[in-house]
This record gives structure tokens, sequence and C-alpha cells, in this order.
């Protein structure tokens, strides 16, 4: 009777062990990482009323964005808007950029008083982070315009 009751709690033991490993390792299985990606581009003024776009470089991270929104006031002309598509080009992600071009700076000036001044840049760098899943495949950033045409670039990430 006491080599039975010994068995029974011996392979009790071993079950609950390998059903719990079994359940933790569906639970990791089943969570989804969250990841963020860094872009950075390059713009620079090529006319009057139009930019050149380039990609510098991008970063993929562990993390996640608090409070990420697509933050519809800056939906404006002169903006930029980055899609993140997946690998038919459908959005996934939206992000809305107020104009890198346009810095506004503070300074004090000859009196005393702090002033505020609209600088426009020929170019300059920028870079922005977004939500990331493995499904996202391609990057389209473009310039917000009142035009029917839009000129893109599309980075394969």
């Amino acid at each position: 009777m006491k080599h039975i009751f010994l068995l029974l709690l011996a392979v009790f033991t071993i079950s609950t062990s390998v059903f719990a490993q079994n359940n933790s390792v569906n639970e990791q299985a089943n969570k989804v990482t969250d990841s963020m990606i860094f872009l950075t581009y390059h713009i620079k003024k090529s006319s009057d009323t139009s930019f050149e776009i380039n990609h510098v470089k991008t970063v993929l991270a562990k993390g996640r964005i608090k409070g990420f929104h697509e933050e519809k006031e800056l939906m404006k002309t002169g903006n930029l808007t980055c899609e993140l598509l997946d690998e038919e080009l459908q959005v996934i992600k939206t992000r809305y950029i107020k104009n890198p071009m346009e810095k506004i700076i503070e300074f004090v000036n000859d009196s005393g008083n702090l002033e505020k001044r609209l600088i426009s840049l020929d170019r300059t760098d920028f870079a922005f982070r977004m939500p990331y899943n493995k499904s996202v495949k391609y990057a389209r950033i473009y310039v917000i315009t009142n035009s029917d045409t839009t000129n893109y670039i599309i980075t394969k990430l």
C-alpha cells in the first residue's frame, strides 16, 4: 500500500510539472512580441514646390510605443505622411509628421523678451518611430499636397 501511494505521488508530480511546462510554452508562443520601427530620412527642396526624400536608415527594436495614435490634426498641406504597407501594398499603419523643413526657434531678443521665429530649411534629416509587426514589408512616405499627383518613395524593409 505504501509503495502504491509513493508511485502515485511520483506520477502525479511528474505529470503536473510536464503539464505546467507545456502550458507555459504555449503561452509564450501565443504572445505577440511588441516591436517598433525607427525610420530616418533626408529631405531637401528640389524646387519651390517640390521636395526630394531619401531613405537613410531603418532600425527595428523591441518595445512598445505608449499612446501611439494617428495625429489627424497633422494631416495638412506641407506635412508628411508615412504608411507601413504589407506585401500587397495595403496600408497597415499611418503616421502624420509635422513638416521637418520648418523649424520654430525660440530666442531672447535684444530687448530681453522671448521671441519665436519660423525658419525654413533647405534640407534636413528627420527620424520617427512607429509600431511594427511582421506583416509590414514596405514604408511609403510623401508630402501632403493639394495636387492630384503625389510623389512618394517606397522603401522595402
